[in-house]
């Protein structure tokens, strides 16, 4: 059912077929996270031996039509069919056979973007945000340090009139890690900390699960996410912890390997960098989401112009002019919910900020380090450091520092996204062209329509052949014809006898409860997820960024009964029942 529901939501099906003496490899349907790595890491315990998936798929594709081959390695289009060979057969592929190196595929010319370029693009954002039904975006361009294009589509909330515009702050979640990686930047600029200057020289404290890998932990290793730290987003989702708590809770989480070899994405590194930084710079424990604030303040918003960026909900909420964050239902319905960001990660996705903000921060980026009127906010060196690969996720797809790295159809671009309950934010740089785009939007599950216009303002910007971007409106469309039949077979209401062994206080701040109108919840501060029943102690996620992901209900070795999330990014975690 776990995996059933998952690959529905994202409409990438997974086909695995059995060996057999005439057909010994698997044929694999791509998901939205998988790299090639990824999938070696699964299938052979080793992300390096993905060269062998590669060479594998394109052998096949020379004979068989339901492949097609990769060209690029470092971008697996969703609903791309691969071929896993056997591990003897990945040995054999890996000791010299297959195919040969991909050549790397020229840069096409860079258009102009003349007013009936701009118009184009604005006329794109406004058809898909009403075909991905996004209740309000806004959007910025800029080109050769100037703000080409700012504009905003759709409304505020849903059910009012109060328009989005280039000027209306959102919550941006983890682009916040491009405006943390310049403001170290500007530290390093300072001498105040360097960037492969060890963890433990800046906080004698720091701590990871293995005492032996603690110190040779570098800043540049938590802010490009090679630690070696597995990502653990259940152990701070909700629970509001304290950047000290965050810090601490580090020694505690599963470690995969030695630093600098892996990429894993994980926001209690990046924040710890952040907290550290703050430290570095004079701010004292107690008080470092306050220290971390002042420091992101003097040291980017202002000199970059940042006008109306801040951190923490009260201050968005006190801009009249911002966005009311968005929801999205199995039952295709998009409501407002509350507004809300997670203690204790702030330097990790934190930020509040228009359009118009970003596009200031993408001008000072795009001018290594020089605000668009004529501040030198970082220097060139430093600023682009976090710019270069620092760890590769594939061939063509590395992460920096703040920043994922991807070439597609011959062009780099800089990129990241970033998810805060009811919000999806997009920053994307293209320095060769000296342009990049903001794209900020107030609903949950806006994956797909972030993807279609990052790809579609580089196939407008190089006038390629639309592709990639058309793909997720089609993978969209799927969804939302297969949702009906996500629901059908789960109960939206249950009683009182169903669920009277579940209902109670779980470890970490998880409740279960039913509620009057017989609908079945569990909450974690402020994160509220309502669950629809799959059977007999199985319930299914109906919203927020847990939709379709499955809870389970059983009693443990002792009878005492527990709690299973398994959410669909991979993440499981189990939770004892502390009292009905």
């Amino acid at each position: 059912m776990r995996k059933l529901l998952f690959l529905i939501f994202f409409i990438w099906f997974i086909t695995i077929t059995g060996a057999s003496a005439d057909s010994p490899a698997l044929t694999y349907t791509t998901q939205l996270e998988d790299t090639l790595p990824r999938l070696a890491d699964k299938y052979y315990r080793d992300p390096a031996d993905w060269p062998a998936i590669w060479r594998a798929t394109n052998n096949a594709a020379a004979t068989d039509s339901r492949f097609a081959a990769i060209d690029s390695p470092g971008v697996l289009l969703p609903g791309q069919m691969l071929v896993i060979p056997t591990k003897a057969e990945a040995s054999r592929l890996l000791a010299g056979g297959g195919t040969t190196e991909p050549s790397l595929v020229a840069a096409p010319e860079v258009q102009p973007l003349t007013p009936e370029w701009l118009a184009n693009f604005s006329t794109t954002v406004e058809e898909t945000r009403q075909h991905f039904g996004i209740p309000g975006v806004a959007v910025a361009i800029v080109r050769d340090n100037q703000i080409v294009l700012a504009e905003g589509f759709g409304v505020r909330e849903l059910g009012r009139d109060e328009p989005i515009t280039s000027q209306t702050v959102f919550a941006v979640g983890s682009t916040t890690k491009a405006m943390n990686a310049a403001m170290i930047a500007s530290l390093v600029d300072d001498g105040v900390l360097a960037w492969d200057q060890p963890v433990r020289d800046l906080w004698p404290d720091f701590a990871l699960a293995d005492p032996d890998l603690t110190s040779e932990i570098r800043l540049r290793d938590l802010l490009n996410m090679s630690s070696g730290v597995l990502r653990a987003d259940l152990e701070w989702s909700g629970v509001g912890l304290t950047p000290e708590q965050t810090m601490a809770s580090l020694a505690e989480l599963p470690l995969d390997e030695e630093p600098g070899r892996h990429f894993h994405y994980n926001n209690q590194i990046v924040a710890t960098a952040g907290y550290v930084a703050a430290l570095a710079a004079g701010g004292a424990t107690g008080n470092l989401d306050a220290a971390y604030a002042d420091l992101l303040r003097l040291r980017l918003f202002e000199p970059a112009g940042m006008k109306t960026a801040s951190l923490f909900v009260d201050a968005a909420q006190a801009n009249p002019n911002h966005a009311t964050p968005h929801d999205f239902t199995l039952f295709g319905e998009v409501v407002p919910t509350y507004y809300h960001a997670d203690t204790g990660i702030t330097p990790a996705g934190a930020v509040n900020a228009s359009a118009v903000d970003l596009a200031r921060f993408l001008l000072m980026q795009l001018n290594q380090g020089v605000s668009q009127t004529g501040t030198r906010v970082v220097s060139a060196e430093n600023l682009t450091e976090a710019w270069q690969p620092q760890i590769e996720i594939t061939p063509d797809f590395n992460y920096g520092m703040g920043w994922f790295i991807e070439e597609y159809e011959g062009v780099e671009m800089l990129w990241h996204d970033g998810d805060v309950l009811g919000f999806k934010s997009l920053l994307v740089m293209v320095p060769e062209a000296n342009a990049g785009m903001v794209l900020l939007t107030n609903r949950t599950i806006s994956f797909g329509f972030a993807n279609s216009l990052r790809y579609r303002f580089i196939e407008l910007l190089y006038d390629l052949d639309v592709e990639a971007a058309e793909y997720y409106k089609t993978q969209w469309d799927d969804f939302m014809e297969a949702l009906p039949g996500i629901r059908e077979p789960l109960a939206e209401t249950v009683s009182e006898a169903e669920v009277a062994d579940y209902v109670g206080e779980y470890e970490t701040g998880w409740q279960v409860e039913r509620r009057e109108d017989g609908t079945f919840w569990t909450t974690r501060g402020p994160y509220q997820w309502r669950l629809l029943a799959a059977g007999e102690g199985k319930f299914v996620i109906n919203n927020g960024f847990g939709i379709t992901s499955e809870i389970v209900f059983e009693p443990d070795e002792t009878d005492q009964m527990q709690m299973a999330v398994w959410l669909s990014n991979g993440e499981t975690g189990t939770y004892l029942r502390l009292e009905p």
